[in-house]
């Protein structure tokens, strides 16, 4: 072949490198050994600001946790984690006094189980459970994943690659429908992992359920990175920052009262 043909074949090959054309396409999945542990260490910073009869207060708290986490059973591509918790420290201040945070040190050492499938989605906690550990009111680290793991999709995918995924999260007292799209941006190197970097939004909505004693009405918005090892299949960094804005009303002596409650929160997943 002479020079001058192999030239513009040298060119082609350089831009479809710099494009990510010529790259391998993944696909991306939880993979689970019965037995395996890994640990981790979460973080959440919320504040929550309620308003009451005119009144305004601000609960601003902050939760750190490290914690084993070991696969104990695998069924129909449902993984049964348990959470052993090797630390809890946890501080809420309510109207300028900072609450003891007995709650987190009572958990030191007791374990927890969470169920997730392959494609990364929570099977449980749902609903009103989830929504509690959202707005940071709970110690329950159930409900402090429920974000920040991506939900992969079935097909094989490629840097550049968006998707969503919609779940509608139904229970007796509340209706979370979450929309979430995500976004693979780059491979990285993290931690001595091969990651996916994975950006996100999510929208929720939620409202009263059927037969709820409370009208509950709200949503929220949020966005985030996630560093995942796709070889290994396992999260090694996931961040998610997020606005909920909710209303409740409920019958009181004196008529039913409006209770407006924003928070503001940050979650941090990562690999010891």
């Amino acid at each position: 072949m002479k020079i001058k043909n192999v030239f513009p074949w040298v060119i082609a090959l350089a831009l479809m490198l710099l494009t990510g054309c010529g790259e391998r396409a993944l696909k991306l999945s939880l993979k689970f050994n019965q037995g395996d542990q890994h640990q981790y260490k979460l973080t959440q910073d919320s504040v929550t600001t309620t308003e009451f009869m005119g009144k305004k207060m601000e609960m601003p708290s902050k939760t750190e946790i490290s914690f084993t986490q070991k696969v104990e059973k695998i069924d129909q591509g449902v993984a049964e984690l348990a959470i052993t918790y090797d630390s809890f420290d946890m501080k809420m201040n309510v109207g300028g006094k900072e609450i003891p945070s007995t709650m987190g040190k009572s958990k030191v050492g007791k374990t927890d189980k969470i169920k997730i499938n392959l494609s990364g989605e929570i099977v449980e906690p749902q609903g009103m459970r989830a929504m509690v550990g959202l707005q940071g009111l709970g110690s329950d680290i159930k409900n402090m994943l429920l974000n920040l793991y991506p939900k992969f999709p079935e097909h094989k995918i490629k840097v550049g690659d968006s998707w969503t995924q919609k779940q509608d999260l139904p229970q007796s007292q509340l209706g979370v429908e979450v929309a979430s799209q995500y976004t693979f941006v780059r491979r990285e190197e993290k931690n001595e992992h091969k990651c996916a970097v994975i950006d996100s939004t999510i929208s929720m909505n939620f409202k009263g359920g059927e037969g709820a004693k409370m009208n509950i009405k709200g949503g929220g918005k949020g966005k985030g990175t996630t560093y995942f090892a796709y070889e290994k299949g396992i999260l090694v960094e996931s961040e998610m920052e997020m606005d909920i804005k909710m209303s409740l009303s409920a019958p009181l002596p004196t008529g039913e009262q409006e209770v407006p409650t924003t928070t503001h929160q940050k979650i941090r997943l990562s690999l010891i």
